[in-house]
């Protein structure tokens, strides 16, 4: 079972980000970021990558694009946060969970609502 933090905005609804590390950002890296909407360090890292492979030692792209990956997959889902936290949701509570759409259910469940489901699409 993972943590989640459950966060809310008042019109966009729930959001349920992952706590610790994320293995979607360790592995698909600037991809990942731009799917997640952090488009800052979405171009950092695809600049990066492009800087990296454009040098004829493949020992040193090796190794940046490494450390390019373990930075995001230990910050991204922290730097997720904080984008929706700028964004305007507030964190609304910390549940255990094994996928982000049973972290939104048990939190819905723990506000009083045995029956709610998360609809469809809420998870982004």
């Amino acid at each position: 079972m993972n943590q989640y933090s459950i966060l809310q905005h008042p019109t966009l609804g729930l959001e349920a980000v992952k706590n610790g590390w994320s293995w979607p950002a360790f592995l698909f890296t600037w991809i990942w970021a731009f799917v997640k909407r952090l488009f800052l360090i979405g171009w950092i890292a695809l600049l990066a990558w492009m800087l990296l492979s454009s040098i004829p030692a493949p020992e040193v792209w090796l190794v940046g694009n490494l450390i390019i990956s373990i930075a995001l997959g230990a910050k991204g889902n922290e730097l997720r946060v904080k984008r929706l936290r700028a964004s305007g949701y507030e964190e609304v509570a910390t549940v255990e969970a094994r996928t982000p759409d049973g972290a939104l259910a048990a939190h819905l469940a723990s506000q009083g609502d045995e029956d709610a489901v998360p609809p469809e699409g809420i998870v982004r």
